[in-house]
């Protein structure tokens, strides 16, 4: 059974968490939205706070946080600024990778080091141009030289490019063996034949600086997680942290658009009767309808974090359905917060408008939610979700 209550520990992280979003993000917010600028000052108070080595483990001089008390802190800080908290789920979900190397990997090892003295910001590359969300497919190359690594080709919307320490990254190693065919680089940010190309001006998450990186550098066979080709073994890690945490910042934006919906239909009067508009049963009625999706979500997200840790082999399903819930929340939340606060929520003055924007980045980052949908469908039907082959059953339906 899956305990919602959070320790004492746990607690204390999201306060934390809580904390510095309120003092340090939510102030900067807009300006960094509307100057789409890389909010660099907002990086270096979460590391003042702690923060950015919280999924690290102790000995590495991190938090060694579970899953769940960092995805509930992703939502802190994506109340207060969704681009933040993209950036920051990005960068501890490569940490969480590099952490599983680290015992036997001095590079990794010193990274994350680094992290966590420093403050050095990692960034997490495995999209392409061409491949879209099917991440373990790159195009990329990643072919042995001797005692070095030959990187070759091009990874799209890096979550801060351009302004990350290091840059963690797949290629293919070339192997046949699915299981062999990832080779993940950790690419210092000063690499020659490392290009940054400015590309990230978007609708939302402006401050995201998700951009172009392109490759052709060779690095040590050292700098890779697991070994050349041996990158799989590592990646479970890895990858609930990064879906976890696409679906904590959906979360925490659409508690910002009901903070923000809450607030107005409590203190905006109507001139001929001078009652708020949380006098009329219509708008209540959009008010529940947003207070049982956050809810939702919330809960979703709990028991995809307690699965990560506890049922690995669940995992997929329960994080698909977890995205797409927190996904769907953030979208419709947002919707219908402007239609109850109207013009006001429309003005840019306002924070709903920003936090509107933002909702729609969780639907294409990562699956997007008809992946997402066709993926839970297969899984209820008890098919392969990671198959396109469909056959049909065999012997006597369960009555």
């Amino acid at each position: 059974m899956v305990d919602l209550a959070l320790s004492t520990d746990q607690q204390d992280i999201v306060d934390e968490a809580r904390a510095a979003a309120r003092a340090f993000l939510a102030p900067r917010a807009t300006q960094y939205d509307r100057d789409a600028a890389f909010p660099r000052a907002n990086i270096t108070d979460l590391h003042d706070a702690g923060l950015l080595g919280l999924l690290i483990p102790t000995e590495y001089g991190g938090t060694g946080a579970d899953l769940t008390s960092w995805a509930l802190a992703v939502a802190e800080l994506a109340e207060a600024c969704g681009s933040t908290a993209l950036i920051f789920a990005m960068h501890s979900s490569a940490a969480r990778l590099l952490a599983a190397d680290a015992p036997t990997n001095p590079y990794a090892a010193q990274v994350l080091k680094e992290v966590t003295t420093e403050g050095k910001l990692l960034s997490f590359g495995f999209s392409e141009p061409g491949t879209g969300g099917n991440i373990l497919n790159p195009q990329l190359r990643a072919t042995v030289d001797g005692d070095q690594i030959h990187l070759k080709g091009t990874k799209a919307f890096c979550t801060g490019a351009g302004h990350a320490d290091y840059y963690v990254i797949n290629g293919h190693s070339g192997e046949t063996d699915f299981r062999r065919s990832q080779t993940m680089a950790i690419i210092p940010a000063a690499q020659p034949g490392l290009q940054v190309k400015e590309v990230w001006d978007a609708m939302g998450m402006r401050a995201n600086s998700a951009n172009t990186l392109l490759l052709d550098c060779r690095i040590p066979a050292q700098a890779t997680v697991g070994g050349p080709g041996g990158g799989m073994a590592h990646l479970p890690h890895a990858l609930p942290a990064l879906t976890l945490g696409l679906s904590a910042a959906s979360l925490g934006i659409a508690r910002a658009c009901q903070a923000f919906a809450d607030h107005h239909v409590m203190t905006r009067t109507l001139a001929p009767t001078g009652q708020p508009l949380a006098a009329f049963q219509a708008v209540r009625l959009h008010i529940a309808d947003i207070a049982t999706q956050v809810h939702t979500a919330r809960l979703a997200l709990l028991h995809g974090a307690w699965t990560a840790e506890n049922d690995p082999l669940e995992v997929l399903s329960v994080l698909n359905t977890t995205k797409y819930i927190c996904n769907k929340a953030a979208i419709d939340v947002a919707d219908t917060a402007m239609q109850v606060t109207g013009g006001h929520g429309f003005l840019r003055t306002n924070p709903l408008e920003r936090h509107y924007r933002d909702a729609r980045a969780g639907a294409v980052m990562g699956s997007n939610l008809d992946a997402l949908r066709d993926m839970i469908g297969k899984a209820a039907l008890g098919l392969d979700p990671r198959s396109d082959t469909i056959t049909a059953p065999t012997g006597e339906p369960r009555p």
